[in-house]
């Protein structure tokens, strides 16, 4: 079979474990199609998602489509006398918002919703410049800035150090920026502390409103959850296209109340479905441009998760209780390292789940977090920090920056460039306007 001739053919199959509900949502934000063309799609037989692809091409084309729940299948290339009639059909019966649904043998076609996108996939990986000697000097600067003016330089130093990060993380020849300005994260950061004041008053002197304070600050942290993601989101950009956040009131309190609740209640037992909920929540109404962000995954992972914590947990303090038998020294060094692992296992599978499952429209992430390799520098970082008082801080989170650059990469479906300034054309007259919206930043 020559390079060059795979299609992509899909017939409706959904893969084991989605919700047909929501992969037929993800779908139809991938492909952005109406409603009416998303059910004619997946009542036809045969629909050719994308043609002229290499194998490499459409095995990719494949994994992306794959994560979002939907299954497909290689198609061979035409005969010569069959793509020419097939060509021939293209040309005198249908219209440029149609394609044809053809199989192996040249099978009957039908007209139906356009669905083809870009063959050309990249896979780019991110890169940190960054450098512990350059941000330690920015980080001792912002600390001894932030203690001769009482707190008042911390909104500098937040903005200096988000700057200095963003600025080095790199994407396909371009680094992402972040412009808050300080002056509207320190407007944020005194009301927060003139409440945090006045609770701290009533709670001592008049302990009943300061209780009722307290509940209230509970009850409205969905609120402030919701504009803390909007302030970062809208105030992080790359190629000159901000990122966004919209997330829906009523979602937020299920997400950061309800269920949280539910988890406490349920001896943190449902504390994975918790987490699923949240980070849904979090990256599906996030968003690039106005192109949103996907997340098709499930709690059945989240869960996995926990079950394999608690596994090793319990077999850690088995042999760790019987170390302690032999030697009572013995008992709380090597309750060290099982710690090391447990918190290791559970960031490299929770950080490989959430990013392989995420998307931005035809666009995925690919994340492989490794045991050992973040084991080591966790350990590595703790060990520094410990041995250096916490001078060893800047270091640690450069080290940290690069090995997320290293093992999370992004896979194109065209070119990313391209795609940048669609959806800098998109937000440019309605920039100023969301801007206006998001004017401080609440919380510490």
């Amino acid at each position: 079979m020559s390079d060059g001739q795979y299609a992509i053919v899909f017939s409706g199959e959904i893969l084991e474990g989605f919700d047909s509900e929501d992969v037929k949502a993800t779908f139809a934000r991938l492909f952005k199609l109406s409603e009416e063309k998303l059910e004619q799609i997946f009542a036809h037989p045969k629909v050719v998602l994308s043609k002229n692809l290499s194998a490499e091409q459409a095995s990719r084309y494949q994994q992306v489509l794959e994560k979002a729940g939907v299954r497909t299948h290689l198609q061979p290339p035409l005969s010569a006398p069959a793509a020419a009639e097939v060509t021939a059909a293209e040309s005198a019966d249908f219209n440029p918002e149609a394609t044809m649904v053809v199989g192996a043998a040249r099978e009957a076609s039908d007209e139906i919703p356009q669905v083809q996108a870009s063959s050309e996939i990249r896979q780019l990986p991110f890169s940190f410049t960054g450098k512990g000697t350059e941000y330690f000097k920015i980080w001792i600067v912002n600390i001894v800035l932030t203690i001769l003016t009482l707190g008042i330089y911390s909104a500098w130093a937040k903005v200096r150090n988000k700057q200095y990060f963003y600025g080095n993380t790199r994407l396909d020849g371009a680094s992402f920026e972040y412009t808050a300005k300080p002056i509207t994260i320190l407007k944020g950061r005194l009301i927060a502390f003139a409440l945090f004041v006045v609770y701290s008053l009533l709670n001592n002197f008049i302990p009943a409103l300061g209780a009722l304070l307290g509940l209230m600050f509970a009850v409205a942290f969905p609120w402030l959850a919701v504009r803390s993601l909007a302030f970062n989101a809208y105030n992080s950009a790359y190629r000159n296209v901000r990122f966004g956040f919209k997330g829906p009131m009523k979602e937020a309190i299920m997400v950061f109340l309800f269920w949280p609740s539910v988890g406490l209640l349920s001896l943190g037992l449902l504390m994975p479905l918790v987490m699923y909920k949240q980070h849904r929540f979090m990256i599906e109404n996030s968003r690039y441009g106005t192109s949103e962000f996907s997340f098709t995954t499930g709690p059945g992972g989240y869960f996995r998760i926990m079950f394999m914590v608690i596994g090793i947990a319990i077999v850690g303090s088995l042999l760790v209780a019987g170390l302690g038998m032999l030697s009572p020294f013995l008992s709380p060094i090597a309750a060290i390292p099982l710690y090391l692992i447990i918190i290791a296992y559970a960031t490299v599978e929770i950080t490989n789940l959430r990013f392989n499952a995420t998307s931005l429209d035809m666009h995925g992430f690919e994340a492989n977090y490794e045991l050992k390799s973040f084991a080591l520098l966790f350990a590595g970082n703790l060990l520094g920090m410990l041995l250096t008082l916490g001078l060893f801080y800047p270091w640690a989170k450069v080290r940290l920056a690069r090995y997320k650059a290293e093992h999370i990469g992004f896979v194109a479906h065209g070119d990313l460039e391209g795609f940048s300034a669609a959806e800098a054309s998109k937000v440019s007259a309605i920039g100023q306007e969301v801007g206006d919206v998001f004017d401080m930043e609440i919380g510490l």
